[in-house]
């Protein structure tokens, strides 16, 4: 029986698979073996990169003592979060809701907290760069509006979304809490 009568595990399902897609095949692209990674997929990255200059992604904040924050998220995120908390969390997800599992829901809280947790700082970034008023290329300390906003299309989703849905899976597990302590209590007054 699986999770998928509610909508939002549908919702769920959906957003999870992408996601999991994501980190695989975009985001771990530096981690795959030289020469297996799908020219298309190299060519999504670039395209993205190419059309977005986003400084989080080229480098373009300057030098170290400007950048530290980020170089330590970002090894943080790749080593800690993405790879050996996110991924297997992604997928341990997208099974369980495949497979009924209400156990799911504490996955869900977890990464969903996680990923708003990396996401803001990449949100404030984006926010805090100097507007200019032309497209500006890759290494540019300065965005303009139309540059932003599609960063901010491309980053809000994965910050709005797991908030979301941390509420909601917090609310679920709040439930099966409920329902664990009730049962516990009548099974207690029937030993009495």
């Amino acid at each position: 029986m699986t999770m998928l009568p509610r909508v939002m595990d549908k919702v769920y399902l959906g957003y999870f698979t992408l996601a999991l897609f994501i980190a695989i095949c975009i985001d771990l692209q530096d981690y795959w073996p030289q020469g297996t990674l799908p020219g298309f997929l190299k060519q999504i990255k670039l395209q993205y990169i190419a059309d977005s200059s986003d400084p989080l992604l080229t480098g373009a904040l300057g030098g170290p003592s400007q950048t530290a924050w980020l170089l330590g998220s970002l090894v943080h995120m790749l080593t800690s979060s993405a790879s050996l908390f996110q991924l297997p969390a992604l997928a341990l997800i997208v099974g369980g809701i495949l497979q009924g599992w209400r156990s799911t829901y504490i996955w869900i809280l977890a990464y969903c907290v996680s990923s708003a947790a990396t996401t803001i700082p990449c949100v404030y970034t984006i926010l805090a760069i100097p507007n200019t008023e032309t497209v500006t290329t890759v290494g540019t300390l300065a965005l303009s509006s139309a540059q932003k906003r599609f960063l901010l299309y491309n980053y809000l989703p994965f910050l709005v979304f797991p908030l979301i849905a941390a509420v909601d899976s917090g609310l679920q597990l709040g439930e099966d809490v409920k329902l664990a302590v009730t049962a516990r209590k009548a099974m207690e007054g029937k030993t009495q």
